[in-house]
């Protein structure tokens, strides 16, 4: 039997944090093979893409079979719905269906006879208020802090994704999430430990999701080589919103978005 011990970064509401770390122990054994989703439907404009795999045993590592021939259809709660069109092996993509905030999604997959459901309320996009970036005087790079001010009354949950010129300032493996919490309708922040230097372009993405999303990330025990890697067997997988035994997640989920260059 082998054990790994693996990190995810995670934050509770507060004002102005320094995200804590979470370890996670998994027993990584062999199991039967088990459908994997990846869905997302966001408030840009599609096309949206829903990607089916398989798991693998772990000491099969990067064999992620995709599932082909599967029957996918979205829809939401406005009576909209579209048969998705697989576009290459395991990814089947939608061509006119648009999210919209507040609209609830509804994922249906029929895969061999093998029925898979998920649904997920898009929240109202929150806009970013500003992008800082912090020195490292130990090693001359930079912190990316992404501040928003909460809506008050409701509970939010948000996620932040950056992307960058340079490819290598920046842990792809690390998922940054917050819920409001105690800090209903207060100012937030969120930091980002990167490697980016002077001058790196960088486009920063706050993802407002809903509950079920925040649940499956702050469970998800490695983000590295994709779902497939961190759901290669093991027996102890994060809480997903897939019936059936399958495995992943479906989220619809609103993106405000800042470009900037470290400054």
């Amino acid at each position: 039997m082998m054990n790994t011990k693996i990190k995810i970064l995670m934050a509770a509401g507060l004002i102005s944090f320094a995200a804590c770390e979470k370890v996670i122990t998994v027993d990584l054994n062999s199991a039967s093979p088990k459908v994997v989703v990846e869905g997302n439907i966001t408030n840009e404009t599609g096309p949206y893409t829903i990607k089916l795999s398989s798991t693998a045993n772990y000491y099969q590592p990067n064999v992620f079979p995709p599932v082909t021939g599967a029957t996918v259809v979205v829809s939401d709660d406005a009576g909209n719905s579209e048969t998705l069109t697989q576009v290459i092996p395991g990814s089947y993509q939608t061509a006119h269906l648009q999210g919209v905030p507040g609209r609830t999604y509804t994922l249906n997959i029929n895969s061999n006879g093998n029925i898979f459901t998920a649904s997920s309320t898009m929240p109202t996009p929150v806009p970013i208020d500003s992008v800082n970036f912090v020195l490292s005087t130990r090693n001359q790079t930079y912190r990316v802090v992404c501040k928003f001010k909460d809506p008050p009354g409701i509970a939010n949950y948000y996620k932040l994704q950056i992307n960058s010129n340079d490819t290598l300032g920046f842990d792809t493996t690390s998922v940054r999430i917050l819920k409001d919490g105690l800090a209903d309708g207060q100012e937030l922040s969120i930091t980002y430990r990167t490697h980016l230097l002077l001058g790196d372009s960088v486009i920063v993405k706050l993802e407002c999701i809903d509950y079920n999303t925040y649940e499956f990330y702050s469970t998800l025990p490695n983000v590295g080589g994709g779902l497939g890697s961190i759901l290669a067997a093991p027996p102890a997988n994060p809480i997903n919103n897939i019936s059936n035994g399958g495995f992943g997640y479906f989220a619809a989920y609103s993106i405000s978005r800042d470009t900037t260059t470290v400054h």
